[in-house]
């Protein structure tokens, strides 16, 4: 007799607010040229948009459309058309957020790279995404040059790397023109996408994924004006004439791209740009600009709780700091909470293939939530499945699936990929293990790749990383699996940096590892060892590389028992 069918529960977003999702461009969405035609209030073009936090340049909301329009124009002179590829490489920067628009106003596919990046990996991006044109930092040129060799055919002829600088500030004897230098009219007409056009590519952010080479995203115009409705209505209450927003965040990542370079302008709020993450910079910003609002990770939130230098800068404006990209400890988020009162910390989920934002919560939600990243954004649906693909019960944990306006149209030339992510019936599956109170809220388990298989049990690396930051003396941790081939099983091994003046207890170790023992179950006990290092290896958006960490750990666990190495 045939098994019965397994019951599909599918989860809708309790937003009561109508989400209404427009087909258009991202550059009339965000800056219409006439009333009427975005669905949202617009704001005086004399407001500031973007502020240069080093040097106080004001780019103001006229000045940010200006710009784009004469770039978007200078681009067409240059011979790049609607649907071409272009790359923006560099710091955060006023003259990165001009490109961005005024390749948005061209019709252009935008491809940022992070600018951390090495020769090889730049070079998988450009060859991958078929780029035609690269916008680049100054600072990067020499190891921009270090990667011609690795481009494919003849690609970026001088005329086709514009560096992102004012013309006063480019390099003597550069072959390559400056931003300003390329300037076109100013009264030139956005290129319209309306209707099926707005389903067009609008970025290719390259998501690290969990194997192998980075993959391009196709992230389509409606994909990101259905995410800036979204969080519109799941995320209101940044108010135009009172806040001011940290704009930390790297633009080459797709969280800095939506949530920072995008929805404050959706919301007429000014952003203060820092280059990169600097504890002291943007304690200054902080103070100096009266910051609001942050959108930031957990690596900025560890800083802040151990910050000697906090009580030195009037940070007192900061009312509300959203945390994402990567899991943040409930431990963690209570010890912040104890720390700063005054400051609202609360997480949110996305991913690169959701234009990013999943799920978010609203200040008066987050207080008694800590650990939970939010309700389902307005026009989601999603489900929690197990291992077989069945849906799982009710406040059980599953792997979250997810279908809706902002999901991807998929990895750029890589349909395998596609098809093992998107499944039938549009189902995006995300790696993630979550689970659903009954009240609607959810909260991260772990990776479904990153758990590690004890004896037949499964134990969730971050749960094990909360645990360790409850430690008085850790100040970040790491857990991975190493094999034992002894006993054909993964053991729990943790990483921990220990706090400054906790540095050189030889006893720390083993004093972690007996705390971790005396709090979980007997299965999730670290048995692969406590190690201190100096630094957990982190992505800049703040996920902890773990593949790295996996063989450092491999390596020395073997080193120190060479019988259990292999049999």
């Amino acid at each position: 007799m045939p098994a019965p069918p397994t019951q599909v529960t599918i989860y809708e977003s309790d937003h009561t607010e109508e989400a209404f999702f427009p087909q258009q461009s991202v550059y009339d969405y965000l800056l219409p040229q006439a009333e009427g035609i975005s669905p949202r209030p617009t704001y005086d073009d004399a407001l500031p948009a973007f502020i240069d936090g080093p040097s106080g340049t004001v780019l103001t909301r006229g000045g940010l459309a200006d710009a784009a329009l004469r770039i978007a124009s200078g681009l067409t002179q240059l011979g790049m058309k609607p649907g071409d590829v272009v790359s923006i490489w560099g710091r955060n920067c006023l003259e990165w957020v001009q490109a961005m628009y005024g390749c948005m106003a061209a019709g252009l596919v935008i491809t940022p790279a992070n600018v951390a990046y090495a020769p090889f990996e730049l070079a998988h991006q450009m060859n991958n995404s078929g780029a035609q044109m690269m916008l680049v930092d100054p600072l990067l040129l020499p190891l921009f040059e270090a990667t011609r060799p690795l481009f494919t055919a003849s690609l970026f002829p001088a005329s086709r790397v514009i560096l992102l600088c004012d013309t006063a500030d480019k390099p003597e004897d550069s072959p390559y023109k400056s931003l300003g230098e390329i300037l076109g009219d100013r009264h030139a007409t956005p290129v319209k996408l309306d209707g099926a056009d707005a389903h067009t590519t609008a970025f290719l952010c390259y998501s690290s994924g969990t194997t192998g080479l980075p993959k391009g995203v196709m992230t389509s115009h409606f994909n990101l004006t259905s995410q800036l409705q979204a969080a519109n209505i799941s995320f209101p209450q940044i108010e135009w004439d009172k806040d001011v927003i940290l704009g930390v965040l790297p633009f080459s990542h797709v969280y800095g791209l939506a949530v920072v370079l995008m929805h404050p302008v959706t919301r007429g709020v000014p952003v203060v740009i820092l280059p990169k993450f600097d504890e002291i910079s943007m304690l200054t910003a902080i103070q100096s600009y009266k910051i609001t609002y942050g959108l930031i990770v957990p690596p900025i939130v560890i800083v802040l709780l151990h910050s000697k230098n906090l009580p030195h800068y009037d940070c007192s404006s900061l009312h509300t700091l959203v945390c994402a990209a990567a899991p943040l400890a409930r431990s963690l988020q209570a010890a912040f909470n104890a720390r700063l009162p005054h400051i609202v910390l609360m997480q949110g989920y996305g991913m690169t293939e959701c234009s990013p934002a999943t799920h978010s919560m609203r200040r008066e939600e987050s207080v008694g939530r800590a650990g939970t990243v939010g309700r389902l954004l307005p026009g989601y649906q999603a489900r929690l499945v197990d291992a077989k693909g069945h849906d799982v019960k009710p406040h059980h944990a599953g792997e979250l699936w997810l279908r809706g306006p902002c999901v991807m149209k998929g990895y750029h030339n890589n349909a395998e990929a596609t098809a093992s992510t998107i499944g039938p019936g549009g189902w995006l599956r995300t790696g993630d293990i979550l689970v659903r109170s009954q009240d609607g809220f959810w909260r991260v388990i772990d990776r479904v790749k990153e758990l590690i298989k004890y004896k037949g049990f499964q134990v969730a690396p971050a749960e094990l990383e909360g645990v360790l930051m409850e430690h008085p003396m850790v100040a970040d941790a790491g857990v991975v699996g190493v094999y034992d081939a002894s006993q054909a099983t993964e053991l729990p091994r943790a990483y921990i940096v220990p706090k400054e003046e906790y540095a050189d207890y030889v006893l720390l170790p083993q004093e972690v590892q007996d705390f971790v023992a005396a709090t979980v179950a007997g299965y999730k006990k670290l048995r692969g060892g406590v190690q201190t290092i100096d630094v957990v290896p982190k992505s800049p958006s703040g996920k902890i590389l773990r593949k790295l960490l996996r063989e450092r750990a491999q390596r020395e666990y073997d080193a120190i028992n060479p019988n259990k190495a292999k049999l």
